[in-house]
């Protein structure tokens, strides 16, 4: 008897990274222990299993891409990190603005600013694989740079208290580097690497999960759910700015999440002005609920937004083959 899995998937919008990762959500919430049987079990699906599976994802999608397209994926990231920072950062200093630091809603500025300055990588590099092409998939390294706390501390103008990730940012690049070396050596190679791609987006999906926990929504209450559904939609700004220089803007809104690394991010910030560690706490279950609402909540506006798009230029298509019949 076949069971039809894999169409079932396709018939969720981003359901090849959500589903394993919703999965992964679950199991790390409701049996823990699975993750830590050890041998090949905690390999493959505990959270540590994503960084080595990603990196390979990397090193594939590197090989797709050609030299010349190279300039065009690093301008890509650029505009992807400038809109999500413009977007994220804005609110959350709009917040300190005319709240204070006791914020709103329960919020403080320092959970805001540490849920809206940077986005979930992986989820970002699954969804550019489906909905863009290899330049967007390749911005992922420039993107990579927004991870940590240093767009956080110069959003809360603290930015002298913090180092640029140089050393961090090369270490995302040189899996995507030496992929593109090796396939624009021979094609053949590109061909053989390229094949295999997609394969690995729900091995890396259900490991992402597993770093998540649904008892963080739950501490976390409203104000993380509502962070997290802010967070959902704040690549619109990315979105905004590829229009704006002639990119396919779609992908930019795949940058509307929050990374899981982001989890540490108030303690840092914490750490660097001690000012903030009374509200460092609750912040931190805000912006974990954030990262496991967002990371289910942006694949459906991308798709949305997609198939959208692509309804809009079939009608386009219709109505020009119509006037030249006409004519």
């Amino acid at each position: 008897m076949q069971i039809p899995i894999k169409k079932t998937l396709d018939k969720i919008p981003g359901g090849m990274m959500v589903v394993p990762l919703f999965l992964g959500v679950i199991v790390n919430t409701f049996f823990p222990q699975f993750l830590q049987l050890g041998g090949f079990t905690t390999a493959l699906f505990s959270k540590s299993a994503s960084q080595p599976i990603l990196a390979c994802f990397m090193f594939l999608i590197g090989s797709q891409i050609h030299f010349k397209l190279a300039p065009k994926a690093i301008k890509k990231g650029a505009l992807l990190i400038t809109g999500k920072f413009i977007v994220g950062a804005g609110i959350g200093i709009l917040v300190g603005k005319i709240f204070g630091s006791a914020g709103v809603l329960g919020l403080s500025p320092l959970a805001v600013l540490a849920a809206l300055t940077n986005c979930n990588g992986g989820l970002y590099a699954s969804l550019a694989s489906q909905y863009g092409d290899e330049t967007d998939v390749g911005a992922y390294a420039l993107l990579s740079i927004k991870d940590g706390p240093f767009f956080t501390l110069v959003a809360l103008g603290a930015s002298g208290l913090a180092v640029v990730p140089v050393k961090a940012v090369i270490a995302v690049m040189i899996p995507i580097v030496i992929g593109m070396i090796l396939g624009n050596l021979d094609s053949d190679m590109r061909t053989f690497l390229g094949s295999s791609k997609l394969l690995l987006i729900p091995f890396f999906s259900f490991p992402l999960g597993a770093g998540m926990n649904l008892e963080t929504i739950v501490k976390a209450g409203g104000p993380g759910i509502i962070l997290g559904i802010v967070a959902s939609f704040t690549g619109i700004g990315a979105y905004i700015l590829l229009k704006l220089f002639k990119e396919e803007p779609i992908i930019g809104l795949a940058t509307g999440s929050t990374a899981g690394n982001a989890v540490a991010t108030p303690e840092a910030v914490a750490a660097a002005d001690p000012s903030l560690a009374v509200v460092a706490a609750a912040a931190t279950a805000q912006v974990a609920a954030a990262c496991v609402v967002s990371a289910i909540v942006c694949p459906f506006i991308v798709s949305f937004v997609f198939k959208k798009m692509r309804q809009k230029q079939m009608k386009t298509m219709e109505a020009a083959g119509s006037r030249e019949l006409a004519s």
